[in-house]
């Protein structure tokens, strides 16, 4: 039975979690002697939480409601007691009282305690203790905030590392998704995670995966953005059994933006290999005769042998079929110069075709400035839409040039993308 059945199933028992009968005393009348008036116990609330012996708040029902889905159907005024204009005048207001139980197992549920008309209620005395050893205190802190949340306060995370932080985020949004507070939690665990700013991305870019699971369910579009960067980047790397553990959702657009960038650069290629530089290129009109095509048998073996390299890399599956979709392979083609087809690999060329000194030097000039003008084809690809900030001297193994649209988001409605694409034009 899940944890969200067995709470609805105990709401309005008055059992302690073994099932005895617990010992009864009855809670005096709260009256009105602190002087703060803050969270975690507000003077004017009137829902009674208590988690442990030394975890005990007083909070507000309307606040509750409108956070939570359980607390909605729990704190109705149904369940709420009827205070006596006697307990309103002593300045009582608590008309519910929550228990959390069974929170030896995983975060525990809370259970509705009857109240009476004077705002008292039973009291069990089996309330787990936070310091024997037996709850860990990250639940307690789970919870602590949770409730921060619902007030829009700052929450207390253990902020050492972000290891530190994802644990206690995951830990929060687990249990915000069992009283229906996703929502709620969203951004606060998105702006703490954020603040560990380049940590934080080159952990996504490490493991794109399972940060895109978890940016699904905290809702964060820029986590999400760098995560469908380095997921559609690493495509071909990733295995089935990586690709089954992605978001069904994910792995579609994932898929189509795969797809789409396998034509962009099928057309870059194809204009690369159809590229000829303006000083071989004649007009009609000018009547070239042989003499004029022979000045230019330098550039013309220049491209012969960018072409014969080019065509040997894409049959080798260097390009958009490598495991690393090619990032290699343009980054070689953007960088030009001695990235490529260096002097020693020109040298073995010129086992085939001896040259003078001379010739070698001007048939390498046509070389370079062929390449240059290839640098230009492929410079879409180099750009870095990702917060990750990449030295050119350490790439990763894999491109980032994947353009995010807010419409990619998976958790907007249908609605919401029409609209989003409607304004866009």
């Amino acid at each position: 039975m899940s944890e969200r059945a067995r709470a609805s199933q105990n709401l309005l028992s008055c059992k302690t979690p073994t099932g005895t009968t617990p010992s009864i005393t009855h809670a005096q009348p709260q009256k009105v002697f602190e002087k703060s008036n803050k969270f975690p116990k507000f003077r004017d609330g009137d829902v009674t939480l208590v988690l442990s012996t030394g975890r005990v708040y007083q909070l507000h029902a309307g606040v509750l409601r409108r956070s939570s889905e359980f607390f909605s159907k729990i704190l109705t005024e149904e369940n709420g007691a009827i205070l006596t204009p006697k307990a309103k005048h002593a300045g009582v207001t608590i008309r519910y009282r929550l228990d959390l139980v069974d929170v030896e197992i995983g975060s525990g549920h809370f259970v509705l305690r009857g109240v009476d008309s004077a705002g008292r209620t039973a009291v069990s005395s089996t309330f787990p203790d936070i310091e024997n050893g037996k709850v860990p205190n990250e639940v307690y802190n789970h919870y602590d905030n949770l409730f921060r949340a619902f007030y829009n306060l700052h929450l207390e995370f253990d902020d050492q590392n972000l290891a530190t932080v994802l644990r206690d985020s995951m830990g929060l949004v687990g249990l915000a998704e069992n009283y229906g507070s996703a929502d709620t939690v969203a951004e606060s665990v998105d702006i703490a995670l954020l603040r560990h700013g380049q940590i934080l991305f080159k952990s996504i870019a490490q493991n794109p995966v399972a940060w895109s699971n978890f940016a699904c369910r905290i809702k964060s579009p820029t986590i999400f953005k760098d995560c469908l960067i380095h997921l559609v980047g690493k495509w071909n790397m990733l295995t089935e059994y990586e690709k089954v553990d992605i978001n069904p959702e994910v792995a579609e657009i994932c898929e189509r933006h795969y797809k789409h960038m396998s034509l962009v650069k099928q057309s870059i290629e194809m204009r690369i290999l159809g590229h000829y530089c303006t000083s071989v290129q004649r007009s009609a009109m000018d009547n070239p005769g042989r003499a004029q095509y022979c000045n230019d048998i330098y550039t013309w073996m220049a491209i012969s042998l960018f072409r014969h390299w080019f065509s040997q890399n894409i049959l080798e599956k260097k390009n958009l079929n490598a495991n690393d979709g090619g990032a290699k392979f343009y980054r070689q083609l953007a960088r030009g110069g001695q990235a490529y087809l260096d002097r020693a690999q020109v040298d073995h060329f010129h086992l085939y075709c001896p040259m003078t000194p001379k010739g070698k030097t001007v048939f390498e000039n046509h070389l370079n400035a062929y390449k240059a003008d290839i640098q230009n084809f492929v410079q879409v690809l180099m750009v870095n839409r990702s917060q990750l900030e990449i030295s050119p001297d350490e790439p990763l193994d894999h491109l980032l040039n994947l353009e995010v649209e807010r419409s990619d988001y998976p958790w907007l409605s249908r609605n919401e993308q029409v609209d989003t694409d409607g304004a866009s034009q």
